[in-house]
């Protein structure tokens, strides 16, 4: 396991230094909060700095009209970008992405090996079993907001209660 947190974070911290300094747009304050779009399942694997932590999450559209995903912010973190993960020619690479569709009456996962959150520079003291909010902007001005636990850097898909009873991979 220890490996895979290593390479996790070799990857982490390279596709921080591809992306780092690009923003995605942020959600505003004041927007209203969707009543169409709500927010699941989120937490945040949290790694060692200087290395971004990963966040992962399902959204889910219960509205009538597509809308797209543009931008993600937290009080709990100094930068909050949407990535993506790819494989190419049998390598995998992550990308900063600036949007990402959610259909009407579907559903968007944030996962491993897919689309996910970068975030960096947590506040100081966050720790594994803290909760961070992650607001989320939506390109019809609204924003949705969730609460996400913070899990260890080993934490696997499906993992809840502070990485013990399951875990998620980035």
């Amino acid at each position: 396991m220890a490996g895979g947190v290593s390479a996790c974070m070799v990857l982490a911290t390279s596709a921080w230094a591809a992306g780092h300094g690009a923003m995605a747009q942020m959600p505003a304050a004041d927007a209203p909060v969707s009543t169409a779009v709500t927010a699941s399942d989120c937490w945040i694997r949290q790694l060692p700095a200087p290395a971004p932590s990963g966040g992962f999450l399902v959204l889910h559209n219960a509205g009538t009209q597509a809308v797209n995903l543009v931008g993600a912010r937290s009080s709990d973190y100094g930068q909050v970008m949407i990535h993506q993960t790819k494989e190419e020619n049998g390598v995998s690479k992550m990308s900063m992405v600036h949007q990402v569709a959610l259909p009407a009456g579907g559903q968007l996962a944030l996962k491993p090996g897919s689309y996910h959150l970068m975030l960096e520079q947590a506040r100081s003291g966050l720790k594994v079993g803290d909760q961070a909010q992650v607001d989320f902007a939506l390109d019809n001005g609204q924003r949705v907001t969730a609460q996400c636990e913070v899990r260890p850097a080993n934490a696997m898909p499906g993992m809840a209660g502070h990485g013990m009873k399951h875990g998620m991979k980035h």
